[in-house]
């Protein structure tokens, strides 16, 4: 019996030696203004908490000091930063497109980083970059500059110094936290969000020589590195700054709007005449309105991509033309105008209630008519496509909209039950599809 423990203990003990053993994983300096390269393989070391595997870096900070850190190369990677065994920050997250992290000592000493494959599968080379963060001086920023500073509690105020007239922008960004930038001075009160890329902030505005402040805001309570950059650009020829100028009637008109701003025009028709507008901008993301006297129509995303369009005949009169900004951005757009020689026939029918009209519906068109309710009562509109038209009716009154109706209950043709007072209205036949096209029949009938 003695023999066999002893023989099963020697057993243990040469099964015990072939046991690999994890040697602690090599940690490499990296200076605080140099870079270093490395590559994470089967090799690298393992965290047995999630499989993925780090390589460690230590950085001598100085109280104080703070420095930018950037990780680039195929690797799917992320970030840590850690003093005395306390994590001091990290990237939220490996997501294929690099990975970047702020970082002020709080006391002198090493910190040790570690560079990690996003989850077990991430292998590749990579490069790490260490850059020192100077702060701001303190001097009014200009036109040309960028700064770095380092956000302490949730809000720091900034001059900005405009000597001569132009379309400034003014950007906030950040990997440390959500910004929100806010410009004011002179007249002029901005503020923005997620106007730039991601969670960034971005504001562009026409300034006049003066001093305004910027004002770099955190949503989160989260402090760290930000970006605050500014520019400037000429104002294009022509730009329209005012509201109420006029649209030529075959041409191109520029302006400013900004994030929360409505720009408007005067268009004026001299002949019954097919019109066509075209929003389009770099900038923002253009809402078309046109109103005449009767009626309203919008449009968004009519032109292609983000523009806008609106196609339409219309009667000789005074129109209304208004430019606004959907995507929180202000900027510079373009609206183009073009007309058309009319097709024949009445430019707005008249709808009489009982009898079926019939009509067809244009791509980037919509189809006006005049209804006349003779008394008070309980009225049922409905619109028939063909072909599978999706079709969509609007009732205006004075050019305030009253109802809508999209799709009835049991198919995708609209049909709307409304109580109506006598007088006159105008409703219009379109589709939720600024591009549908086809046939359909409209009935207006008293219940």
């Amino acid at each position: 019996m003695k023999r066999l423990a002893a023989g099963l203990l020697t057993l243990a003990i040469a099964a015990g030696l072939n046991v690999p053993v994890h040697a602690a994983p090599t940690i490499r300096p990296l200076p605080s203004n140099g870079e270093a390269a490395g590559e994470i393989t089967s090799a690298t070391a393992l965290n047995y908490s999630d499989g993925s595997r780090s390589q460690l870096f230590s950085l001598q900070l100085a109280a104080g000091q703070a420095v930018s850190l950037k990780l680039d190369g195929p690797l799917n990677g992320t970030l840590a930063v850690f003093h005395r065994d306390m994590l001091v920050g990290r990237t939220e997250c490996g997501c294929g497109e690099g990975a970047q992290l702020s970082v002020r000592a709080d006391k002198a000493g090493p910190y040790l980083i570690a560079v990690s494959g996003a989850d077990a599968r991430a292998f590749g080379p990579f490069h790490l970059t260490a850059t020192p963060i100077v702060a701001y001086d303190g001097k009014p920023l200009a036109a040309g500059q960028r700064i770095t500073d380092w956000l302490v509690g949730d809000r720091q105020t900034y001059t900005l110094q405009v000597d001569a007239p132009g379309l400034y922008t003014v950007s906030l960004e950040s990997d440390a936290f959500d910004t929100r930038l806010e410009l004011s001075g002179n007249g002029v009160t901005l503020e923005d969000d997620d106007g730039g890329n991601g969670t960034d902030s971005r504001l562009v505005a026409p300034l006049q020589p003066g001093r305004y402040t910027l004002t770099a805001n955190a949503f989160s309570r989260n402090g760290g590195a930000f970006y605050l950059g500014v520019e400037r650009a000429e104002f294009p020829e022509g730009l329209v700054f005012e509201d109420g100028s006029a649209l030529p009637l075959e041409g191109l008109a520029s302006s400013f709007v900004g994030a929360d701003q409505t720009r408007s025009f005067v268009f004026s028709l001299p002949e019954r005449r097919r019109v066509q507008f075209d929003a389009s901008s770099g900038d923002i993301d253009p809402f078309l309105t046109l109103q005449g006297a009767d009626f309203t129509l919008t449009d968004d995303d009519g032109g292609g991509a983000v523009n806008a369009r609106l196609s339409q005949v219309l009667d000789p009169g005074e129109y209304n033309v208004s430019v606004r900004s959907v995507n929180g951005r202000g900027g510079i757009f373009q609206l183009a105008t073009s007309t058309a020689p009319a097709p024949d026939g009445p430019t707005r029918p008249v709808l009489v209630p009982g009898r079926e009209t019939s009509g067809q519906l244009i791509a980037g068109s919509r189809s006006l008519y005049t209804l006349e309710v003779p008394r008070k009562g309980h009225y049922v509109i409905s619109m028939t496509g063909s072909n599978g038209l999706d079709g969509m009716i609007t009732l205006m009154r004075d050019g305030e909209e009253v109802a809508s109706q999209d799709d009835s209950d049991t198919s995708l043709d609209p049909q709307l039950e409304i109580e109506l007072d006598a007088g006159r209205y105008v409703l219009m036949a379109h589709s939720f599809d600024p591009y549908a096209a086809g046939t359909y029949r409209l009935l207006v009938r008293r219940r």
